[in-house]
């Protein structure tokens, strides 16, 4: 768990906002020659502090703007070098709400073009885009359609029942994660059959570049 900082005032802001520059050149580049070899890639929000290896901090909004505006250039030069693979593929921006810093830009094709396909469950609600959040990028995300989906935790029975006999959580605080489950689903494993539970957590909108040129070579 990350405890450090989440409490201690952050200072040096400018620094903070040349990094999301130095993060932008660092992953503007795509690796064709990798997304040939492995037919798909990512590139997260790694802006320390607010996500390493230790854990993630919560930017404010002010920030997250930023960071969206630079992820949607590094976005276009992507679709540019995807276009001239002459194959369909996926690119699109996981925009996480509430946790923004999740947030990432993804892209797949040939023999990894549904690879994703699966990875976030639909919500069923209707809900709005909050471009309130966004408001002077609006005319950048107008250029996408966005698609809401679930941001979801995975809880199986067996980890939870570890954790109790383990003293990491009660009886009670177990019983709270499962009443929260949107679904439930069986698991079956070499050691028999478990139930997961999935958490809501927040909404993941997904982002893709709105077929203006009516290219051939875009999903």
């Amino acid at each position: 768990m990350f405890y450090h900082s989440k409490k201690k005032k952050l200072r040096g802001w400018k620094r903070h906002k040349r990094k999301i520059e130095k993060w932008k050149q660092n992953a503007i580049n795509l690796d064709i020659d990798y997304v040939r070899e492995h037919h798909r890639e990512y590139i997260k929000l790694w802006v320390f502090p607010f996500y390493n290896g230790l854990g993630h901090r919560t930017p404010p909004l002010w920030y997250n703007r930023l960071l969206l505006d630079a992820m949607i250039d590094v976005y276009l030069t992507w679709y540019e070098k995807m276009k001239k693979e002459n194959e369909d593929f996926y690119l699109k921006i996981w925009l996480y709400d509430p946790h923004f810093i999740n947030s990432q830009i993804v892209v797949a094709y040939k023999d990894c073009l549904n690879f994703y396909d699966k990875t976030f469950d639909k919500r069923k609600e209707h809900k709005g885009f909050p471009y309130e959040k966004f408001h002077f990028l609006k005319k950048k995300l107008d250029k996408f359609e966005w698609e809401l989906h679930i941001d979801t935790d995975y809880y199986d029975e067996n980890d939870l029942n570890e954790w109790i006999m383990d003293g990491f959580k009660t009886e009670k605080e177990v019983q709270s994660i499962k009443y929260k489950a949107y679904k439930t689903y069986d698991i079956k494993s070499e050691d028999g059959t478990y139930i997961q539970y999935s958490i809501d957590k927040g909404d993941v909108w997904i982002g893709t570049l709105k077929n203006e040129s009516n290219t051939t070579f875009f999903n």
